[in-house]
């Protein structure tokens, strides 16, 4: 790494080590601290973005409160005003667009990277960074990712799974650090015999590209050490869990990385702690005693493309005890899913809705012979259900003792009306789609 990179790259990770140590041995100072560089982040930022800067007072005082909380649509409708390098939403696809299908990730827009998030929510995002925060990127990534002390000097050989690559990630490659990119628009068996032939110590990879790779080594034995798995773009399923865990032999984190920013990582504990030292984070409770939350998301590093009050999608649930780990930024018991994908269903014209998690929970007490599954509220009272089952499985006992597990999460005045379809067989996500177990086409309409 040249100087120029090495000084940005060190200041990012002693000030995310500062920040690591206040977390955990002096909490008040830290949250004094990160408010100091929210201020002087929004000071920075706000004057460079025209869509941020109409929302100062008429004193010229940049105050937080004041600026209104925005959503994907937002960000994209004001892409050309929001980001402070005057790209339009126009070019700046024209390069992703072309580099998704020529699959050469490396052209910029000046000293300006352009990706693509996956459009799973129905609106594509583009997402812009700099030379600066890729780097600063990096050493987030090597400070919260990479623990040192598992590899004791050897070189650190990561198989990283996704469906683009960008110049963003290339950056981890420095010193005893190899990161090689495993394109998921790639066949399937191409990118497995690539990876038992490199026999890289970490693998990043989507829970559903994770099952494959634990499949795999069911059937060909793993003759390489594994130090770490890291679990990304997927919402992480339990069974998921403990069958990768289980067939890899090795303790699954998670990386909770978006369009957004990264916001999220596994501690050496395997709580999922969110980045407080990177995001400034205010909590949208969805109700005045529920550990649920959507989180509105400040980035106190992206000056290209600023976030300022980024309400996501995700629905959090919120760890209630400390992290034995020490840090006070917020742990999660897990990642629910999206908010879209909650249940809805209507009881005199008012909407109920079922939580993503409850079903998960219904369907996998149902019984232990269900290897996969994915349920799917196509309307209001049509729901699709699909099951992976293990050989052994009787789908007559199964079936009834699902169905029934499922109309107790629902509203009890609808359980008649109703109609939950059950399909058996293999469970196959399209190879390089994001798998989503809890899906809803029903949107409210209050």
């Amino acid at each position: 790494m040249d100087i120029k990179k090495f000084k940005p790259f060190l200041r990012t990770y002693i000030d995310l080590s500062y920040q690591d140590y206040l977390s955990k041995k002096r909490p008040k100072k830290f949250h004094h601290y990160q408010k100091k560089r929210l201020q002087k982040h929004l000071e920075k930022i706000v004057p460079k973005s025209p869509f941020y800067s109409r929302f100062v007072n008429e004193s010229g005082k940049i105050v937080y409160d004041q600026f209104p909380i925005i959503n994907k649509d937002v960000m994209m409708n004001e892409f050309d005003t929001l980001n402070t390098k005057r790209i339009s939403l126009k070019q700046a696809k024209q390069v992703a667009l072309k580099a998704e299908e020529n699959r050469d990730f490396a052209p910029k827009i000046g000293t300006i990277s352009v990706g693509l998030s996956s459009g799973t929510t129905g609106n594509q995002g583009v997402f812009l960074v700099s030379d600066q925060e890729t780097i600063q990127w990096s050493a987030a990534m090597m400070k919260k990712a990479i623990d040192r002390r598992k590899f004791r000097g050897e070189t650190i050989v990561i198989a990283f799974f996704m469906r683009a690559n960008n110049n963003l990630y290339e950056t981890i490659n420095q010193g005893k650090i190899r990161l090689h990119f495993f394109d998921l628009m790639n066949p399937i068996d191409e990118n497995l015999a690539r990876l038992d032939q490199l026999k890289p110590n970490v693998i990043v990879a989507q829970p559903s590209m994770l099952r494959l790779i634990a499949a795999f080594y069911g059937d060909h034995s793993l003759e390489y050490k594994l130090k770490e798995v890291f679990s990304i773009a997927e919402v992480l399923e339990e069974m998921d869990r403990v069958y990768i865990e289980t067939s890899l032999s090795c303790r699954l984190k998670e990386i909770y990385q978006a369009t957004e920013g990264f916001l999220g990582i596994s501690c050496h504990h395997g709580t999922l702690h969110l980045n407080e030292d990177i995001v400034f984070i205010e909590k949208e409770y969805l109700s005045e005693t529920s550990n649920r939350f959507i989180p509105i998301i400040t980035d106190l590093y992206r000056t290209t493309q600023p976030l300022i009050r980024y309400r996501h999608t995700d629905i959090l649930i919120e760890r209630k005890t400390p992290c034995p780990c020490g840090s006070s930024f917020i742990a999660l018991e897990k990642i629910e899913g999206r908010e879209d994908d909650c249940f809805i269903f209507y009881v005199e014209n008012e909407a109920q809705i079922v939580f993503p998690d409850f079903i998960r929970y219904a369907i996998a007490r149902s019984s232990d012979k269900i290897l996969q599954f994915q349920c799917i509220q196509q309307t209001k009272e049509r729901i699709d259900l699909k099951l992976e089952l293990s050989s052994a499985s009787s789908e007559q006992t199964i079936i009834p003792i699902v169905i029934d597990q499922l109309n107790k999460v629902f509203p009890s005045s609808l359980q008649t009306r109703i109609n939950i379809n059950v399909s058996i067989g293999n469970l196959t996500n399209e190879y390089g789609k994001k798998m989503r177990r809890v899906i809803s086409y029903v949107k409210r309409s209050d």
